[in-house]
């Protein structure tokens, strides 16, 4: 588990309640009878974390376990990146760096899906279109800003290094333009003081040719024994075909 005091799992007494802060969101939690009150970073403004008011809060009843587990997550739909500032040439692999901001996740007793009492942004994506009007799909947007090392970049506890490799394999340039990352198929990753999301890798061999996305751990970039923290909230290899097609075929088409 990642080295902050949010992340991990709380034992809690009966009506005990804690505040738990990041660089910009609180979190409030409470346990009361056989449940939870959660205060999630909407609620909180100037004073309130000084005396929180649990009353305001969501109620979720849960049985009599005490535990607490808060954990980080991607965001819930794919990440657009602007990359027209890179071209590839024929036979080149190039690798990057993008910042993608954590989300955090609440569960109860376990970390299974049917515990998970909310998810909620440790900052907020403007949200976006990828492809054609009326054959695209809603994402969020991270922006055209990269990194060509890990060391150029100074992360935040609340952000993970996501590291991308496109290999092109046509006989013509390759100017990225618009590269959707499928956040759900990516695991995070704990390497030292680091959260490494799996290794995006594009082969792209040309316009008239199906090209491949495979998302995968790399001792490369995550370590010879790094720790799982999160798996990917898809885990479907059928799905995971369906989607590296889909992505190829839009990779060079605009965003409206």
């Amino acid at each position: 588990m990642p080295d902050n005091a949010i992340f991990g799992k709380h034992q809690f007494k009966p009506d005990e309640h804690r505040l738990f802060s990041g660089e910009r969101f609180t979190l409030g939690a409470q346990r009361k009878n056989e449940g939870w009150i959660l205060l999630f970073p909407d609620f909180f403004s100037g004073d309130d974390t000084e005396k929180p008011d649990f009353e305001q809060g969501e109620y979720f009843q849960t049985g009599k376990s005490n535990s607490l587990l808060i954990v980080p997550a991607l965001p819930e739909k794919p990440l657009l990146f602007k990359g027209s500032k890179l071209h590839v040439s024929p036979g080149q692999k190039l690798t990057f760096f993008l910042k993608i901001p954590l989300t955090i996740q609440v569960y109860f007793s376990k970390i299974i899906p049917e515990n998970l009492l909310k998810e909620f942004p440790t900052q907020r994506l403007s949200d976006t279109w990828f492809g054609e009007p009326f054959d695209g799909e809603p994402a969020f947007s991270i922006g055209s800003g990269f990194f060509m090392t890990m060391e150029e970049a100074v992360f935040s506890p609340f952000e993970s290094i996501c590291p991308v490799t496109i290999h092109n394999n046509s006989h013509g340039v390759l100017e990225v333009e618009r590269l959707i990352i499928r956040v759900e198929n990516m695991g995070l990753y704990q390497n030292k003081e680091n959260i490494i999301t799996s290794q995006l890798l594009v082969e792209y061999r040309g316009k008239e040719v199906i090209s491949s996305a495979t998302y995968h751990y790399s001792k490369s970039f995550h370590g010879e024994k790094a720790e799982l923290v999160t798996k990917p909230r898809s885990e479907s290899t059928r799905n995971l075909l369906k989607m590296n097609f889909h992505f190829i075929k839009n990779l060079y088409k605009q965003e409206i």
